[in-house]
C-alpha cells in the first residue's frame, strides 16, 4: 500500500507505511502531516497511521559516526531521505554539457532543460519549469516556421527582388517573437531555480542555494553543476564515504 503525503499544500510521494515510519523517526515527515492512499476518502494525519510503540527513537547523530549512518550528511547535520524515496538528479557533468551545447549550437541545451525540469516535476510536483521550457519550445517553433517562409520565397522566386511588403510582416513578426522566447526562457529559468530551492531545502534537506546572477547569465549550466555537487553528496552518505563539499 502506498501513500501520499501532504504538507502545506504540497504533495510528496509515494511512500510505503514502512517508508513512512523511517522518515518521522529521520524527521523528514511530521506526525502533523496529511496522509492518503487510492482507498482512503479523505486526508488524515500520518499520527493515525503510525502507533507512538511503531517510531523508533531518532539517531544518537552526535556520537553515531557518519559511515555508520547513511541518512546523515556531515555537513548539514540533517537527515537526507534516501535516493529510494527521490529519484536522484540528471548527473551529466556541466562541463560535458557545455560542450555537447558548443557543439550542437545551442540544441543540446534546449533538450537538457527539458530533461532536468522533467526530473523536477516528478520530485517537486508543484514544479511549473517544464510547461514553461515546452512554451519556450513552441514559441521558438513558430519562429523557425516563420522565417522557413520568408526563405521559401526567396528561394522559389530568386530573381524576384525581396519586397518590405513580403518581408516585413515577417521580420517584425520574428524579431517580437524572438523577446517573447528571451522573456519566456527567463522565467522558466527562475521558477526552476525557485523549485530546486524549495525542493532541496525541504523533503530532501541539503541546504542548496543558487545565486540569482548565476542563474541568470549561466542557467541551465549552472544548475547542472549543483546537481553534479547533490549527487556526489547524496552518494557519499549513501555509502559512508564521509566525505565534506
Amino acid at each position: 500500500m502506498h501513500y501520499q503525503i501532504s504538507r502545506n499544500g504540497q504533495q510528496y510521494g509515494p511512500y510505503t507505511l514502512e517508508d513512512i515510519q523511517r522518515y518521522v523517526t529521520s524527521g523528514n515527515i511530521l506526525l502533523t502531516d496529511m496522509a492518503k492512499n487510492d482507498e482512503m476518502p479523505d486526508w488524515v494525519p500520518v499520527s493515525q497511521l503510525i502507533a507512538p510503540t511503531q517510531i523508533a527513537p531518532p539517531p544518537a547523530t552526535f556520537s553515531t559516526p557518519s559511515y555508520a549512518n547513511p541518512e546523515v550528511t556531515p555537513t548539514y547535520g540533517q537527515p537526507v531521505m534516501p535516493g529510494a524515496a527521490y529519484q536522484d538528479a540528471p548527473n551529466l557533468h556541466w562541463g560535458l554539457v557545455v560542450l555537447f551545447t558548443f557543439l550542437t549550437c545551442g540544441l543540446f541545451m534546449i533538450i537538457w532543460n527539458l530533461v532536468i525540469s522533467a526530473w523536477l516535476k516528478r520530485v517537486q510536483p508543484n514544479s511549473n519549469a517544464l510547461f514553461l521550457y515546452l512554451g519556450v519550445v513552441a514559441v521558438a517553433c513558430v519562429s523557425f516556421v516563420s522565417g522557413g517562409i520568408a526563405s521559401a520565397h526567396t528561394v522559389f522566386h530568386p530573381g524576384e527582388p525581396p519586397s518590405l511588403a513580403m518581408f516585413g510582416p515577417f521580420l517584425g513578426l520574428r524579431i517580437s517573437i524572438g523577446f517573447v522566447l528571451w522573456v519566456v526562457r527567463l522565467i522558466a529559468r527562475y521558477s526552476e531555480r525557485a523549485s530546486l530551492e524549495e525542493h532541496f531545502n525541504t523533503v530532501e534537506p541539503m541546504g542548496l542555494q543558487l545565486n540569482p546572477v548565476m542563474t541568470f547569465f549561466f542557467g541551465g549550466v549552472y544548475f547542472q553543476s549543483q546537481l553534479n555537487r547533490i549527487n556526489a553528496m547524496k552518494l557519499a552518505a549513501r555509502f559512508g564515504a564521509g566525505r565534506s563539499f
